[in-house]
């Protein structure tokens, strides 16, 4: 079950890169249409590893992929 999106993408981008992102990939990130961010989201989710996603479909008719950290099951 999903408990919703806890982190967001400036997280996500540091997950994957190890590091913050620059103003400018900031602002290129912004500046894509949402199904060029999805892809982006899958990339940086694959990179960082232990981030679920899924694709939903948001109120106004397009698609957004949620992601979220992967729960560890308890003792691992």
């Amino acid at each position: 079950m999903n408990p919703g999106c806890t982190i967001g993408f400036a997280d996500l981008f540091r997950l994957a890169r190890k590091r913050g992102w620059t103003p400018e990939e900031e602002r290129a990130f912004q500046s894509m249409s949402q199904p060029e961010r999805n892809a982006a989201v899958l990339e940086l989710a694959r990179e960082a590893g232990g981030i679920h996603t899924e694709d939903r479909l948001g109120t106004d008719g397009q698609v957004y992929t949620a992601f979220w950290l992967e729960e560890t099951p308890e003792g691992a």
